[in-house]
């Protein structure tokens, strides 16, 4: 089953232009360990400085690789980038999702 979610961060203000910069330059092969673990749609959206990642993914393939892509050396690399350019103060938010709008046949 496809799950589909948002988290919410924030940005620091000064460290914006590099988490830009990072981004117009992922990795093919952390796309690549993305797509392994399930993950089908991945997207980051800026309002000023705070951060919404949209995602869906394979339940049941995400649920079963999750230790692996958290310790998959690609992955661990590219958090240890983002990880400095968060703002600590601000609390991460998940959101699950309760609507969605049909697709017309």
């Amino acid at each position: 089953m496809t799950k589909r979610t948002l988290h919410m961060a924030r940005i620091k203000p000064e460290c914006l232009d590099a988490y830009k910069t990072y981004h117009r330059q992922v990795w093919p092969e952390l796309e690549a360990v993305y797509r392994k673990a399930g993950f089908t749609e991945l997207s980051c959206f800026l309002h000023d400085n705070l951060l919404v990642i949209y995602l869906e993914y394979d339940e049941a393939l995400h649920a079963a690789s999750s230790a692996w892509l958290d310790a998959n050396d690609v992955q661990v690399k590219w958090q240890a980038l983002m990880k400095p350019l968060g703002d600590p103060e601000f609390q991460k938010l998940d959101f699950d999702e309760v609507y969605r709008m049909k697709k017309e046949a």
